[in-house]
């Protein structure tokens, strides 16, 4: 019986060859937008769950407000780790672990720029699943000066030979020993290193600072204790560590919290850190799992999408189908012989697409990978669920979409059906209009977000800064030629190509250390946190920042070595009226600074942060080298800065930026969720009107003679033309109705990320509703003008 189930099936989409290449293509396309969604949203999901008891591992924290600025993040103090698992027996085991940043690695002439180098303790390896391929993990890194590297980096450094007990000299000072070659850490990782050094190496690792926070801590819980409960204790140990050294400057800790101070940690799920941290001083950039939402949300859509257009034509065609029903009723079949007849043609059509789209995946993956940044692949062999998955999801789809068209065609009565009284379509047109418009509706909701994504992200790129970004060369790893720094950047000003230049060990758009600071004189004890950008004479100059009042340091001042520049927002929270000339005492330090001038408040910082409190010192020269260009002479200066560079730096790789390039990085997920959702969007709308196509073909098939009678009559081509696309033009703006508020409340809650955002405007939406009405009318009309300009006579002679 299934067997002649399937036969029928199979002469039915012969039969109706357009439509079965529609109803196929349509729903391959939207199963295979759904598995190349699933893919990501699985990966992402999937982050750092490798690691053996990855519900038991918890990084801390550091949630503080100090001067009404709220300071979140992800580090914490040097002894914090060692200190966890001496005072808390809950705790198993710890790590700590240290991102300097760059550095050159070099064997003999071989030498990289290096930036996924970490300092870690041994106590890595008892706290994550980082295993190795050769060495021992509980004596690795005990010992100074050692070092791990990955798989990936013991064959680009060494081969196939043996890299064991070789060394490599980091930024041509001090040599290291590998002790242990690791497993290439996967890619669903938050925590991604190519070489791991020892923490003893360090001079911080014997640090007793609590009040300085420069590392990421990493702990396991013992079974059977909750981070919750454990949590609770941190604010005694915080006391009993930090307080004294509050006191130290000058403020007592409970004088502190009594003036509205916070100064505390808290425990952060491993597996939660990737999708739900947006900490400062994160890793490595995170994800938001308000995008694994969205993307979900847009897999299920195009889903529903490509199952309506199988319901719209299945439904619509029923006129063809009655009187089969009919016949088949008459001669004893009964509703359930038809249910599953109907049936079986639906998952003949939803095996077909699947098998499509699982060849669409195959084809469209790496296009995929570069748009998401990942390297998802279909492991048929190596995941039994790929195969199994992929055959429940088409049974799923075949069943769902193909129940309706089946109780409705199985419901017709023969009696009626065999008098020819049933109208083709009639009883469910009123159901293909709603999935019509739910169908555009959809499709234009993620055209408007596809518009205010790169709206935002435009403005966010193009917004002024208060500094100028552009045709600023940045050289890093400035330390590799130690203290000849100053001397190089001269030999770069003597360049007739460059402006001027800068060195600094930060700049806007990087990762800004902050302090705490004192108003010197005013009484007010209160400690103030800036953040702040440690730089030399030249910085304000080189990156065009404005003042607003007062003056740039000078090296014609030999005071200006202890001056700071604020900027507005600094003054605004010291509640200074006159700041020229007041004093700032920085804590831990002796000595006061001297304020001498007040830059506007510019943007250091990514579009999503309001400007924050800044200050601007001298100290000594720092780690990147920022070398303002003429404009149009980058293409000739840039190589004559790299012949400078390799005289200064003995072989060292020369590496630089642009200063742009580094700004407009900080938008790169939003970049990248734009692109996604810009291609899902077409794609979409591809769907909707694919359907439409089908849809309008059987509407003008149907009206055959009915066209033919009014062409005889006298009706003219664009009133055929017009009469067929009139419904068609209602349901689409009854789509736009439904779907302006339903985007507007979801990107208005987006912008809220950023807190410099464009406002939404009436005709973004007018914009993609227009769009989507002219795409519904090319694809009708497409139809309409074949139907209206048919023969006349070969019209009535249609049965």
């Amino acid at each position: 019986m299934f067997q002649n189930y399937l036969k029928i099936a199979l002469r039915n989409l012969l039969k109706h060859k357009t439509y079965s290449a529609i109803n196929i293509f349509g729903l391959a396309l939207g199963l295979a937008c759904c598995m190349l969604i699933v893919l990501f949203v699985v990966d992402e999901l999937r982050y750092d769950r490798f690691h053996a008891n990855a519900d038991r591992i918890y990084r801390v924290a550091l949630n503080a407000r100090i001067n009404d600025k709220d300071l979140v993040s992800a580090l914490s103090p040097a002894p914090m780790a060692q200190t966890l698992v001496t005072d808390f027996p809950e705790v198993e085991s710890s790590t700590v672990v240290s991102h300097p940043g760059d550095f050159s690695v070099r064997r003999g002439e071989t030498v990289f720029n290096e930036k996924r180098l970490f300092y870690a303790d041994a106590g890595i390896f008892s706290v994550f699943t980082f295993p190795l391929i050769r060495g021992d993990t509980k004596t690795a890194l005990s010992k100074p000066n050692s070092i791990i590297l990955t798989e990936e980096m013991a064959a680009k450094y060494f081969g196939d030979a043996d890299p064991m007990g070789q060394r490599l000299t980091l930024d041509g000072r001090d040599e290291y020993q590998i002790t242990g070659v690791a497993n290439n850490v996967p890619e669903n990782s938050h925590l991604h290193f190519d070489f791991l050094a020892s923490w003893v190496t360090l001079e911080d690792s014997r640090s007793d600072i609590w009040v300085g926070n420069d590392y990421y801590t990493y702990i396991k819980l013992r079974e059977g204790f909750r981070a919750d409960d454990l949590q609770v204790k941190f604010s005694a140990m915080v006391r009993k560590y930090a307080g004294p050294q509050f006191q130290a400057a000058g403020i007592s800790f409970d004088e502190f919290l009594s003036a509205g101070g916070r100064y505390g940690y808290f425990l952060q799920p491993l597996t939660k850190i990737h999708l739900y941290s947006d900490l400062e001083h994160e890793v490595e950039p995170t994800s938001s799992v308000t995008y694994i939402y969205v993307f979900s949300a847009i897999a299920l859509f195009i889903l529903l999408i490509a199952c309506i257009n199988f319901m719209n034509l299945a439904t619509a065609r029923s006129a063809d189908r009655a009187r089969e029903v009919g016949i088949r009723k008459v001669l004893g079949s009964h509703r359930s012989q038809l249910l599953r007849l109907f049936l079986s043609e639906s998952m003949l059509i939803s095996f077909l697409s699947m098998a499509l789209a699982l060849m669409l995946v195959e084809m469209l993956l790496p296009l995929f990978n570069d748009l998401s940044g990942k390297r998802l692949a279909l492991h048929y062999f190596d995941n039994p669920f790929v195969i199994s998955g992929s055959l429940f999801i088409a049974f799923l789809v075949g069943f769902l979409a193909g129940s309706y068209p089946a109780f409705f065609l199985s419901s017709f009565q023969p009696i009626v059906v065999l008098k020819g009284k049933l109208s083709a379509g009639a009883r469910s047109s009123g159901l293909r209009s709603m999935l019509v418009v739910f169908q555009f509706g959809i499709s234009i909701c993620l055209m408007i977000a596809t518009v205010v994504v790169y709206q935002q992200l435009n403005f966010v790129q193009n917004k002024k800064l208060g500094f100028n970004k552009e045709h600023v060369a940045v050289i890093h790893n400035l330390w590799q030629i130690g203290s000849q720094r100053s001397a190089f950047k001269q030999a770069i000003l003597k360049n007739s190509g460059v402006v001027s230049a800068a060195s600094s060990q930060s700049l806007p758009g990087e990762v800004t250390s902050n302090t705490v600071f004192n108003a010197a004189g005013t009484g007010n004890l209160e400690p103030s946190l800036l953040w702040m950008i440690r730089s030399d004479f030249d910085l304000v100059k080189t990156l065009g920042i404005e003042l607003s009042y007062g003056r740039d340091f000078s090296a014609d001042f030999s005071t200006d070595s202890s001056a700071v520049i604020l900027n507005e927002a600094a003054v605004k929270l010291f509640g200074l009226q006159n700041p020229l000339g007041e004093k700032l005492v920085r804590y831990g330090q002796t000595g006061e600074h001297e304020i001498i001038g007040v830059l506007k408040d510019f943007h250091f910082e990514s579009l999503r942060q309001a400007i924050r409190p800044l200050v601007i010192l001298i100290e000594g020269p720092g780690n990147v080298l920022s070398v303002r260009i003429q404009p149009n002479r980058i293409r000739e200066t840039m190589p004559e800065l790299e012949k400078i560079w390799k005289d200064f730096a003995l072989g060292q790789p020369f590496v630089y930026s642009f200063l742009d390039d580094d700004f407009d990085a900080l938008y790169r997920a939003e970049q990248r969720v734009g692109k996604i959702v810009t291609v899902f969007s077409i794609l979409a709308i591809c769907i909707a009107s694919l359907g439409l196509l089908g849809l309008a073909a059987f509407t003008a098939e149907r009206r055959t003679k009915e066209i033919g009678i009014r062409q005889v009559l006298g009706a003219s081509a664009a009133g055929i033309v017009t009469l067929l696309t009139k419904d068609f033009t209602r349901l689409i703006l009854v789509a736009n109705l439904i779907a302006w508020p339903a985007a507007y409340l979801a990107m208005n809650r987006w912008l809220q990320d950023f807190a410099y955002r464009i406002n939404l405007s009436v005709w973004t939406f007018v914009l993609a509703g227009s769009f989507a009405l002219l795409i519904a009318l090319l694809t009708v009309s497409y139809q309409a003008i074949k139907a209206a300009l048919a023969n006349p006579v070969e019209s009535l002679r249609y049965e």
